[in-house]
This record gives structure tokens, C-alpha cells and sequence, in this order.
């Protein structure tokens, strides 16, 4: 449950041997390159890999051969003449069989296309060889929307005549003549009316049925050309299949080491670059390389954390059951290296928030089975969570007695009378009932518990921050920071007091302690600037003048006052979807007509229940997802977490699978 420790690499050896190196490193996946910011000399150079790699990965594409990774180990290929080579090999049978084919896929659709052209000109007696011929009369063929159909009467004094064969609702399928002198003419008009003209292929002789009998025959024989050719094609792929994959995946290594080389450093004929590993496969990167060649030295190098942490990447390591919950972290943005990492602390605010403002035990043990479901059938990162969120719903559904709406299977916590009395005991001065019949009646305790909450998770988040100020050495923020010592004393003794006021009648709110514990706190977070400088002997570089000194802090200060009740009034929520939740119920409830515990339990009832249950499963779940990430992310990280972390990506190959 932190994060992962990373080592410094230095990788050096002859520059013959750097694209070996690289490909190493890649094969590895467990080291990031680091840019060496050196001009080289080979930058100018062509990528001699690109080429015939694309040639390859498109003969693969049309063979329809998915690209994968495959072991590559055993081809001898290395530079990029002797892929040409195995490309020209196989190119020769390949682009015999796939000319064949593509010849006859254009024959065959065209003729098709043809086909269901002439299927539209029934009644065309006459030849497409004596229409081609004529001398005096040109002949367009084509259709016409429908609804221009009429407007064609307009001009029925005019030297054209529009024959139609077939009507559809859309289109009239039909031939238009006209004398060659009024050719133009007619075209700009049937064109203004929509007219869509068709070319038919110059090889049409016979009339249009005698023609479609033909076109049939000539598309069964290329249709059954296509297959055989198809089957030729198929013995091709199965033979080069494997191999074919192999020599992708080496080029596609080949081409992307080519292009990390200018991360590297060539000198004097050798080459040297540099990159993180998580320290706990150092040794495993080693032997990979060492493996490439007895002639590459890696070596670690010692580096200040403090310095280089915010170029370190970030990798996070968390036990299963916080891992998924990562997702949420990163979302927000990766910790800092050497800092801290927040994902357990997430998860557990999380499963808690939402298990109770989620609480049913029927629908959480649902939300479970579904995330187990879900996580074995995709890779959905939110499946994990679902699971996890499932159980904690459940757990908030004893506490209210909920079975998927049903509160006469499970006592709730408010009608266990040795808990609820001491509650009221409490909170006596609220006015609480001593026997409420519902949920609703105990509201103000629920929206009391969930400020109790918020207070709590905010003065946590405040103590991460001021350690992790200490961690870095910003003792200013620490101690006299609003999310620092000076605020956690303050904004504590504020909710102590108001408590003990309001709601025990503890007169503590004297001047000695308003003095001390709030005046006080709020004066050193007002001169966090001077007295920082003060206890670090470090003094601002920045001058300041004491007008604006002024007004700068008493605005920083009253929008910290501003965030810690907005904050804490945020927590409201909880309980407010604790008590919708209990309403949406009520209303399947009232819509199932099972209020009355002694209502007969019909089909009716049992639809209801189901569909009702799942309507508020899906909208309600949803909701109280965003809702509390939306505090996790406001009014928890806000206070301790910047986010300004590097992800770790190692280098790798990712082949092309479009």
C-alpha cells in the first residue's frame, strides 16, 4: 500500500549494440526511458524499418490476419534488407492471388450494381445497341423523385419525352429522348427536378430483360471464381500466418527502437542512455539486457529523491482489495514520488460513504453478484468496485433494516431500544423520539451522524497534509498553514465548542478558550509568511507591501472559512440520500400496495418489486457514485493531495490493430 520504489538505470555499450539495448529494454516492459536531450547524429536518418513494415502490416490487413503478439526469437532477419527479402518472397504468390481477386470483387459488384439497375426498367423492349446508335436522339437513363413526377407537365411542349418503367415510393425509374440540338436543354431541366442519371456499362446489347438473364449468368460464374479464389487465399494465410506475424512484431520492435534512439546518447562509438524501473525488477531488466549482449553494462545511479521528484515516474503497488480503487486516484492525478499514496485511504472513505448512503442488503448482495459477473466477462475497471461497494451496502443495510425496501426482515438500528435510548439520552435536547415508527422520524440523528462523518474525515485529511508538509520540510504550511496545525486546532476547538454548546449545553465557549484555541490559531494562519520565515531563517523572496499583505491574507482566510463550512455542510448529502433512499421505496412500496404488512403478496406485487428495485438500483446507484467521488475529490483530496504525480510507462510495443 504505497508507492512503488523506483531505481535509476544507466544503460552504456558499443553503438552497433544500441538498437539491441532498446529492444531489450522494450521486450522487458518494466523500463521508462528517459530523454537524454542530446543532438545526434543520426537524427536525419529515415527510419530504414517503417517501410516494410507498412507494406507488411497491409498485407496482413487484406489477408485478415489480426496482428498479435507472437515470439520472434527464431527468425534470422535483422536489417531491413533481409525483410525485403522475405517480403519479395512471399509478395510474388500474394499478389498473384490477391490481383485475381480484386479484379473479379470489382467485375462482380459492378455488375451487380448493373443487375439491380436494369431489375427497375421492365417493359424495355427495345436494345441497348440500337438506343446506343442513335444518331439524331440522345437517351439518358436514369430516375426522378416522385414527388417531381407531375412537374414534368409543365413542359410536355417541349422537345423531350420522359418514359417510365417502374415507380417506387421514392423514385420514377425510367428513360428521357430527346433531338441532339435540344440535348443541353433537356439536361439542365431534368436535373433541376432531381433527375439522377445512370451510366450502364457499353457492353449492354439486348433489351433489359434479356440483358438482367445474361448479367445473371456472368455474376453466378464470378461469384463462384470468387470463392475458389478465396480458398486460394485462405491456403496462403494459413501458410504465412504464423511466421507472417512474427516478422510484424520484430519490425514493428525494429521501427519503434529506431525512433527511441534519439532518448540516447552516441559518443566516440559508444551509446548510453538512461530510465527508471521499479527497483524490484532492476535485477530482471538487468538480465534482459545482459542477455542481449555480454558487451551492455547497466549499472544504477544513486539520485536525491527530494530533487528529482517531481520527474521520477509513479508507480502505484496496492494490496487487491484497495487496488481497483486506484482508478479514482489516478483520475484525480498521481501523487508525487516519495509522497504519499492516498488509495487505501480512498477505498476505505468510499465502501463507508457509500455503504451507508447505499444501504440495502438485497440490492448491495445484487450489486455484488453483478460485479463479479461483470469482472469475469470484461475488463471494466469499475467491476472490481462494484463488488466491494456491494458489501458495504449491504453492511448499511442492516444498520437500517433494508432488504431491498423491506424493513420487517432486519430490525433497524432505530427500534433496537438499548441503542436508540442512549442515542436519545445523547441528543436529548433535539427532541429526538424515543419510538419512531420510520426512518423519516430519525432524521436529525442520520443528518447529525453524517456531519459527525465529515468533521471526522476532514480533520483526517487536514493531519495527512501536515505530515506530509513535515515529509517535505514546508514547515510554514505545516504549522501555520489553514490545512495545517494552526487550522486543525482551530477548526476542532470551533466544532467542540458549537457541540458542546448546542447540543450538550457545556458553557466551554469562555474568553480563554475562544483566545487560545481560535483567535490564536486564526492569527498565526494570518502570519504564516513571517513567522515561516521566522522558524526556517529563510526570508521571501517576494516583497510585499503591508496594505496588501493585509488584504491578501483576510481573503485567503475568509474563503478557508468559507471551505470549512462548505465542506462540512457537504456531508449533509449522506444523509439526505440515506432518507431519498428510503423514499424511493416507499413509493415502490405504495405502488406494489404492500404498505399494509397483511396486503396478500400477488404477481402484481412481485413485478412491481422487481422493476422497482431495479429502476432505483440504477438511478440511485448511479448517483451516490458521482456524489461521493464528488467528496472525495472536493472535500477531502482538496485539503492534503496535489496530484502533480508522473505515471510510470514503461517502454513497450503496441502493434497496430486497426
Amino acid at each position: 500500500m504505497s508507492i512503488e520504489k523506483m531505481s535509476l538505470m544507466s544503460v552504456e555499450g558499443p553503438a552497433e549494440l544500441l538498437d539491441r539495448a532498446l529492444m531489450a529494454c522494450c521486450e522487458s516492459r518494466k523500463f521508462q526511458i528517459s530523454s537524454g536531450g542530446a543532438v545526434l547524429r543520426n537524427l536525419g536518418e529515415q527510419n530504414p524499418y517503417l517501410g516494410i513494415y507498412t507494406k507488411v502490416r497491409d498485407m496482413a490487413v487484406n489477408l485478415k490476419i489480426k496482428p498479435e503478439y507472437i515470439d520472434f526469437k527464431y527468425l534470422p532477419y535483422e536489417t531491413a534488407e533481409d525483410f525485403e527479402k522475405y517480403f519479395d518472397e512471399i509478395s510474388g504468390r500474394y499478389d498473384e492471388v490477391y490481383s485475381r481477386y480484386t479484379e473479379v470483387s470489382q467485375s462482380l459488384q459492378e455488375h451487380r450494381e448493373t443487375e439491380a439497375y436494369l431489375r427497375h426498367l421492365p417493359g424495355l423492349n427495345v436494345s441497348f445497341k440500337e438506343l446506343y446508335e442513335l444518331k439524331y436522339v440522345k437517351m439518358r437513363i436514369g430516375r426522378l423523385p416522385s414527388e417531381n413526377e407531375e412537374k414534368l407537365g409543365y413542359y410536355t411542349t417541349k422537345c423531350f419525352v420522359f418514359i417510365p418503367f417502374e415507380k417506387s415510393p421514392d423514385y420514377v425509374y425510367g428513360i428521357y429522348l430527346v433531338p441532339v440540338s435540344h440535348a443541353e436543354f433537356a439536361d439542365e431541366v431534368m436535373s433541376s427536378l432531381g433527375f439522377e442519371r445512370t451510366k450502364l456499362p457499353d457492353y449492354l446489347e439486348d433489351n433489359a430483360e434479356d440483358a438482367e438473364k445474361k448479367l445473371y449468368e456472368k455474376i453466378t460464374a464470378e461469384e463462384k471464381e470468387k470463392e475458389l479464389i478465396e480458398q486460394d487465399l485462405a491456403y496462403l494465410t494459413d501458410d504465412i500466418r504464423d511466421k507472417l506475424k512474427a516478422v510484424m512484431v520484430k519490425l514493428k520492435y525494429k521501427s519503434d527502437c529506431f525512433e527511441l534512439r534519439r532518448k540516447a546518447i552516441i559518443s566516440d562509438g559508444k551509446f548510453s542512455f538512461s530510465g527508471f524501473c521499479p527497483s524490484r525488477d532492476f535485477k530482471a531488466v538487468e538480465e534482459a539486457l545482459r542477455q542481449a549482449s555480454e558487451n551492455i553494462v547497466c549499472t544504477e545511479v544513486p539520485f536525491d529523491k527530494k530533487k528529482m521528484a517531481a520527474s521520477v515516474p509513479v508507480r502505484l503497488r496496492n494490496n487487491p482489495i484497495t487496488r481497483p480503487f486506484e482508478m479514482f486516484v489516478k483520475m484525480y492525478g498521481l501523487p508525487t514520488y516519495g509522497q504519499f499514496d492516498p488509495t487505501p485511504y480512498v477505498a476505505f472513505t468510499y465502501m463507508i460513504l457509500f455503504g451507508l448512503m447505499f444501504g440495502d442488503v438485497g440490492q448491495g448482495l445484487v450489486v455484488t453478484l453483478l460485479g463479479l459477473l461483470l469482472t469475469k466477462l470484461t475488463k471494466n475497471g469499475l467491476a472490481p468496485i462494484m463488488t466491494r461497494l456491494g458489501l458495504f451496502s449491504m453492511a448499511g443495510g442492516l444498520i437500517y433494516g433494508s432488504v431491498f425496501g423491506i424493513e420487517t426482515i432486519i430490525k433497524p438500528i432505530y427500534h433496537r431500544e438499548n441503542i436508540w435510548n442512549g442515542v436519545c439520552k445523547l441528543f436529548g435536547g433535539l427532541g429526538i423520539p424515543e419510538h419512531p415508527e420510520n426512518i423519516f422520524q430519525a432524521a436529525t440523528v442520520v443528518l447529525l451522524f453524517s456531519l459527525g462523518i465529515g468533521i471526522i474525515l476532514i480533520l483526517i485529511s487536514m493531519v495527512f497534509n501536515m505530515a506530509l508538509k513535515f515529509k517535505t520540510g514546508n514547515l510554514a504550511e505545516a504549522i501555520f498553514g489553514v490545512n495545517g496545525a494552526a487550522g486543525i486546532v482551530m477548526y476542532s476547538s470551533l466544532v467542540i465548542g458549537l457541540v458542546g454548546t448546542m447540543l450538550f449545553g457545556l458553557k466551554i465557549m469562555n474568553t480563554a478558550y475562544i483566545l487560545c484555541l481560535i483567535v490564536l490559531p486564526i492569527l498565526l494562519m494570518f502570519f504564516k509568511k513571517p513567522l515561516g520565515s521566522l522558524i526556517t531563517g529563510k526570508k521571501s523572496a517576494e516583497k510585499v507591501s503591508i496594505g496588501n499583505y493585509i488584504i491578501e491574507n483576510f481573503i485567503e482566510l475568509f474563503e478557508a472559512a468559507i471551505s470549512f463550512l462548505s465542506n462540512t455542510m457537504s456531508y449533509l448529502r449522506v444523509g439526505g440520500f440515506v432518507l431519498s433512499h428510503a423514499g424511493f421505496m416507499l413509493v415502490v412500496s405504495q405502488l406494489a400496495g404492500t404498505v399494509n404488512p397483511d396486503a396478500p403478496i400477488t404477481a402484481k406485487t412481485v413485478i412491481v418489486y422487481i422493476i422497482g428495485n431495479a429502476i432505483v438500483m440504477a438511478i440511485e446507484g448511479l448517483l451516490v457514485g458521482i456524489q461521493v467521488l464528488r467528496l472525495e475529490f472536493y472535500e477531502v483530496f482538496s485539503r492534503f493531495y496535489d496530484g502533480n504525480g508522473v505515471g510510470f510507462k514503461p517502454v513497450e510495443i503496441e502493434l497496430d490493430t486497426e
